[in-house]
């Protein structure tokens, strides 16, 4: 899994300002996000860590090569993984793609991307669904810098 990248559009400006800043220059909700993009979860992470990072990670190869792509890509256990993520984050129509065999043809894989699309039509989607669980659930995450900004 560490091998595998977590597509999100500004990763290359998160990295950077991660290095430059140190997290505790960023807010929870956005070392959260990181940690669950560029460490899997962290070290010690909670539940939300563990299905926002399976999620993520499943959501990137879909973003980057189809759901199909991204369910041959993914081993069984990370496919099953990210189902659970996208139920913890309450997109069960992401996860119920995800349950599908894969593609086997041009056309099936497309059934698949419009599904997906549907249940997700942005990454903003996803960071909302992720907003809403940490402020009705923030113990389901690990703890983060205490010197971070809200």
């Amino acid at each position: 899994m560490a091998g595998k990248a977590c597509h999100i559009a500004v990763a290359a400006l998160q990295v950077g300002l991660i290095q430059a800043l140190g997290m505790s220059h960023l807010s929870r909700q956005n070392q959260i996000w990181n940690r669950a993009c560029l460490e899997s979860g962290g070290t010690t992470p909670a539940a939300g860590d563990t299905a926002l990072a399976a999620l993520l990670l499943a959501h990137g190869l879909a973003m980057n090569g189809g759901v199909s792509h991204a369910m041959e890509s993914l081993t069984r256990d990370e496919v099953v993984a990210a189902i659970a993520g996208f139920e913890f984050f309450g997109l069960a129509e992401a996860a119920d793609v995800f349950r599908q065999a894969p593609g086997g043809s041009e056309e099936a894989d497309e059934g698949l991307d419009a599904m997906y699309t549907a249940a997700i039509p942005s990454d903003e989607a996803l960071a909302h669904a992720f907003r809403l669980k940490l402020v009705s659930n923030p113990e389901a995450f690990a703890p983060t810098d205490h010197a971070a900004h809200a």
